[in-house]
């Protein structure tokens, strides 16, 4: 078993992140406290989530005997002392990440002598959220072999599955053809892609709109809406491939997103026009795809903030600057640009979790070497 802790709300997208990658290699229990536990409704086969036991010797005792976990990653937050002083007596691998002053030492310990020497006593590894965090630990009598300042771990998105064999169709079928994908489409969002496509379409007459609906049994209405704006429409669960003549293309169906991520050099984010909840925008960075995205960009406004702030994409507030954008934007000069920025953005922490992945991989194969 390999356990994962999340210590502090923020690092619920990273935690889970982790989870899902050491899938690869054993069972993951996720751990927290009750108000962050609930974050944690939806996860993978294979992840146990449990609620962090009272940090009593008694309690830890339990918690350990029952899950026998060989190795831990103990994400942010305070530490609980009883519950470590354990995982080092009975030497489970133990690492620190978005360790911080402001939550690793709760109430007065965090200025009693000692207090970071004992703090880092079950970690064979200290990664800090900050160079202060570092300075305050090796002051503290922490050895400096022990501690690094990598800066915040964040999440590493998970790459979307895709048919190859649709891949290589759709390629050939485009050819050189210009094109933009409008991904996870709400229905009152649908004439709005009509019109920025009508819009960016009068410099590049071959453009052409691929749209997925959010709704995917949606995909006649969106088509009939469409082709009310003027668009001639092809829709992919009625047999039809994008055609020449055709200036929008309706992708309906279930499980391509990763399909069209791949191939697509820009998206545009539905969602973020309309109330309903913006899609993440991750998902098409991962996949090297540059993007496009309205005013609206909640439950997801921490990851537009940090591609944004990386200038790896774009916001427009309108259909009209919409068109305007994607017009400006779908040169290959601009949405590689784009995307590199987003992706150096999003694997920046590549490196530190492949590691950690190498570690829980080689600790399992110590233990099946004991048995």
């Amino acid at each position: 078993m390999i356990w994962v802790h999340c210590g502090e709300a923020g690092e619920v997208a990273a935690t889970l992140s982790l989870a899902t990658r050491f899938l690869d290699h054993n069972d993951v229990l996720i751990t927290a406290e009750a108000d962050i536990l609930s974050s944690f409704s939806n996860v993978p086969d294979g992840v146990n989530v449990e609620k962090i036991p009272p940090d009593t010797p008694a309690k830890a005792r339990d918690f350990l005997a029952k899950w026998q976990p060989k190795f831990l990653v103990w994400n942010g937050g305070p530490i609980r002392s009883a519950l470590l002083r354990l995982v080092a007596r009975n030497k489970i691998n133990a690492t620190l990440i978005n360790a911080r002053v402001s939550t690793l030492f709760s109430g007065g310990s965090r200025w009693l002598p000692g207090a970071s020497r004992n703090a880092a006593m079950p970690f064979s590894r200290i990664l800090t959220a900050d160079g202060a965090t570092a300075t305050r630990l090796i002051r503290g009598g922490v050895s400096r072999d022990k501690v690094t300042a990598t800066g915040p771990i964040l999440e590493e998105p998970i790459a979307l599955p895709h048919d190859q064999n649709e891949l290589t169709v759709i390629v050939e079928t485009l050819g050189t053809r210009p094109f933009w994908f409008a991904a996870d489409v709400v229905s009152s969002e649908v004439k709005h892609m009509a019109a920025a496509q009508l819009a960016a379409s009068r410099k590049n007459y071959r453009l052409l709109l691929i749209i997925t609906p959010r709704d995917l049994e949606s995909g006649q209405q969106v088509a009939e809406t469409l082709r009310e704006a003027g668009l001639k429409v092809g829709v992919r669960s009625q047999g039809d491939n994008p055609l020449p003549e055709q200036q929008a293309y309706v992708a309906d169906i279930n499980g391509e997103l990763g399909l069209w991520y791949r191939i697509t050099p820009l998206t545009f984010m539905g969602g973020t026009f309309s109330a309903g909840g913006a899609a993440s925008p991750f998902e098409p960075i991962v996949l090297g795809s540059a993007i496009i995205h309205g005013p609206r960009k909640k439950p997801h406004g921490a990851r537009y903030t940090r591609l944004s702030d990386a200038q790896a994409c774009r916001e427009v507030r309108t259909a009209g600057e919409l068109g305007i954008a994607v017009g400006a934007l779908i040169s290959p000069e601009q949405t590689a640009r784009m995307a590199m920025a987003g992706w150096s953005e999003i694997t920046q922490n590549a490196e530190i979790i492949n590691d950690l992945m190498q570690e829980a991989a080689t600790q399992f194969e110590t233990v099946k070497g004991t048995l």
